[in-house]
């Protein structure tokens, strides 16, 4: 039955429906310009992170809309990459209950049947996932978090690089995580589906590398590429034939030494497109040691990016993937997994063992004659052996001093690593030696000495706390308006028809609004956001005349 309506009531509903189909036509020629969008369904909360070791805690707020998934995965959007980044960020360590510590942020965002895998233990083989779903324009978006690990030991399982290929360590828990996927959608009994896949660090690498599976295998998972959203942050080089998937976002500081493993000229690279958000002028000072100045040290500023990546590409150089594997893989894996399956107050004796070797090391006797070696010929057998000598008479000294800070047979995994290790890293040291700079001086181990002295500056880079200050930055939702201007919808001060193009967008769900961008945009103050709001923004733009107060602060 049809129900008549009356004077404003009716021209109100005719001037909505009007809108509604001009916005249409008009959106179709329109570009994405500035930030992605928001509307009337965002939702914020704030959660809790911790960064290495819990030794910093930070408390960022978190904005997530259905309208991101309304948008193709193979456009960036600023606020699914804030939103992707403090789930990845939220899953780090074991729980004894996951879907209580670490299923709020899914249940606060509308995602259902959540299913936890693997969060409850860490060992060298697991990698920890939390599933769920949510139907949006009734298609499901299955939501996928992958723990990063938090360095422990899933760490060992990042030191297996295999002899070709994807990295085996990050292949073998994307393969897990792709199959979990699989079975949790057919569970489901799905016959389309989206996909949100976030990870950081380790956690970062598998997402890639689940991204990439999910793309070969669309027909079977039931979905295309526009409906793969794939967000890493901080994620090392995990294939050597990365593939230029638009819908895998791979957020990259090229001042984190992380992101540079393993090095490129192996080959290795990452799936999808890589987004810089570091300050690629940043500057660190280096120390470069000198035979030919009077103090044997020239300080000097140094592009850090730039200096990060001749670093990963020295040792890419001097060891290459064969070499790595065999000569250094199952050793650093095996004392990675031995190291944090320790107590924690064996961890602290193992870290003053060593501090008592490198003392004794330095006290050596011995040392100037194996600095001479070194110096000579870094990679010769001569040299490797005087290494290894040193190094093996020292640990014997700290042990008669100290006695072993672990059992035989993890103190073993150790001793054995010695000689492989050595022999495998002193080609670098080699190229290092004696090097000539830009400006033509000749140098001492410029980067050894550099990466050692700025270890703590280049590291922080990785920390997520660091990564999420630049996403903010990067993001509208998190940008402090100086004044709040009518028609000023994107927030950057001027009205434009940047702004008319986000109401535009806005009306068919391809843009969000958050609530100050919504008050701003209702141009004409009928208490409703419609394309007659971005005509009048347009006629402003045209110096044409508008209703009082567009352009000025409210």
């Amino acid at each position: 039955m049809d129900i008549p309506l009356k004077g404003a009531v009716k021209v109100k509903a005719i001037k909505r429906v009007l809108c509604m189909l001009l916005s249409l036509l008009m959106v179709g020629g329109m570009t994405v310009i500035g930030a992605s969008a928001v509307s009337g369904n965002l939702i914020s909360g704030t959660v809790k992170l911790h960064t290495v070791n819990d030794s910093y805690s930070f408390e960022p707020t978190y904005y997530y809309s259905d309208d991101y998934f309304r948008l193709s995965g193979t456009i960036s959007n600023e606020h699914l990459r804030s939103m992707s980044a403090i789930a990845a960020f939220s899953i780090t360590n074991v729980s004894d209950d996951p879907l209580k510590d670490y299923g709020s942020i899914m249940e606060n965002i509308g995602f259902t049947d959540l299913a936890a895998e693997e969060l409850d233990v860490i060992t060298a083989d697991t990698i920890g996932t939390l599933i769920g779903r949510k139907t949006v324009n009734g298609v499901p978006v299955i939501a996928v978090f992958i723990r990063s690990d938090d360095y422990k030991n899933e760490w060992a399982s990042n030191l297996q690089a295999g002899s070709e290929g994807d990295m085996s360590g990050f292949a073998k828990a994307a393969q897990t995580v792709t199959d979990r996927i699989y079975d949790y959608m057919i569970q489901s009994g799905m016959k389309k589906a989206k996909y949100w896949v976030t990870g950081y660090s380790r956690g970062g690498a598998v997402a890639n590398l689940v991204g990439r599976n999910l793309n070969e295998n669309a027909e079977l998972f039931r979905t295309t590429a526009d409906d793969i959203y794939v967000y890493t942050y901080e994620a090392p080089k995990c294939t050597d034939a990365p593939a230029a998937y638009k819908n895998i976002h791979n957020i990259v500081d090229s001042s984190d030494i992380i992101a540079q493993v393993y090095p490129g000229v192996w080959p290795a690279g990452r799936h999808g497109v890589d987004e810089e958000i570091g300050d690629l002028n940043e500057t660190i000072m280096s120390k470069q040691f000198s035979i030919f100045e009077p103090h044997l040290a020239d300080y000097k500023e140094t592009n850090l990016s730039e200096f990060v990546g001749g670093f990963a590409q020295l040792f890419g150089e001097n060891i290459d993937r064969q070499t790595y594997v065999e000569l250094l893989q199952d050793h650093l894996s095996a004392i990675a997994d031995m190291y944090f399956s320790l107590p924690d107050e064996e961890q602290k004796a193992l870290l003053d063992f060593f501090t008592v070797v490198g003392n004794k090391v330095q006290n050596s006797p011995k040392l100037l004659l194996v600095g001479l070696n070194v110096l000579a010929d870094a990679a010769s057998d001569s040299a490797v052996e005087a290494v290894v000598q040193l190094l093996n008479s020292s640990i014997e000294e700290a042990v008669a001093e100290v006695g072993k800070p672990v059992g035989d047979e993890d103190f073993a995994k150790i001793t054995d690593a010695i000689r492989p290790v050595v022999q495998a890293v002193m080609p670098v040291v080699k190229a290092d030696t004696v090097i000539e700079d830009e400006d033509g001086n000749t140098v001492l181990f410029y980067h050894l000495s550099t990466f050692i002295a700025n270890a703590g500056e280049i590291i922080s880079h990785h920390y997520n706390y660091e990564i999420f200050q630049k996403l903010e930055a990067m993001d509208s939702f998190y940008m402090k308006r100086e004044a709040e201007i009518l028609g000023d919808v994107d927030g950057d001060g001027t009205v434009n028809v940047v702004d008319a193009t986000c109401i535009q967008r806005s009306l068919v769900k391809l843009y969000v609004m958050d609530e100050t961008a919504e008050k701003l945009a209702d141009v004409d103050s009928d208490g409703e956001i419609t394309v007659i709001d971005a005509t009048w923004i347009m006629r402003f733009e045209a110096k044409m005349n508008v209703p009082e107060g567009i352009g000025k602060a409210i």
